[in-house]
């Protein structure tokens, strides 16, 4: 992934929960994971029939039932079909059979690195309202103001999916698919893959 210099500065403001997170992923992918990989953050694939992909990580129907492969695709995927992939910041982990090669060359792949964009974003704001309540509380020096900013700022992205969530439930859509989040994903990564095709 070609980056100017300047987009380092972004660590300054993701580094705890890019450490977090690539720790989340290195454990993925020690118990149930594959092809790990840097792409701008750390990836892994996740194994077909491993765990999650036998239990959590299954993709289902609107009834609620779980979704298998045709026969001739599960040597090939696994039995279950899964979510495409999940971002935990600078990283995460894909479905089996949904990660490429070297760059971003899946729709997948796309989708969560649109997601990646959407976790700076929070980031770089959650930051911006730690650093305010810091500097409002400067002259306490108290140990809650401390904790208190460490939240803040940590909590970014999960507030901002979450509200994001609530808010499509509210306006009556899918708390999931309706998210601005996931729209923006989805359009975003059917577009790349359009332009890919030359269509």
């Amino acid at each position: 992934m070609d980056r100017p210099a300047r987009y380092l500065l972004t660590h300054l403001w993701t580094w705890p929960w890019d450490l977090i997170s690539w720790f989340a992923v290195l454990c993925i992918w020690l118990f149930w994971g594959t092809k790990l990989h840097w792409l701008g953050g750390l990836w892994c694939e996740l194994k077909k029939n491993s765990w999650p992909t036998r239990t959590w990580y299954r993709k289902k129907d609107e009834h609620g039932s779980p979704q298998m492969h045709p026969i001739e695709k599960q040597v090939e995927l696994g039995m279950w079909k899964t979510w495409g992939g999940s971002t935990l910041g600078h990283g995460g982990f894909y479905g089996p059979g949904r990660s490429g090669g070297e760059g971003i060359d899946t729709e997948v792949e796309f989708h969560e690195h649109v997601h990646v964009e959407q976790f700076e974003v929070a980031l770089w704001v959650s930051f911006l309202y730690a650093c305010a309540v810091f500097v409002h509380n400067a002259v306490a020096f108290n140990a809650y103001s401390y904790w208190l900013c460490g939240a803040i700022w940590l909590s970014g992205f999960a507030v901002f999916y979450c509200c994001a969530l609530i808010q499509a439930w509210l306006r009556g859509e899918s708390a999931y698919k309706g998210s601005t989040l996931e729209e923006a994903a989805y359009s975003l990564a059917e577009d790349w893959e359009r332009q890919k095709q030359g269509k």
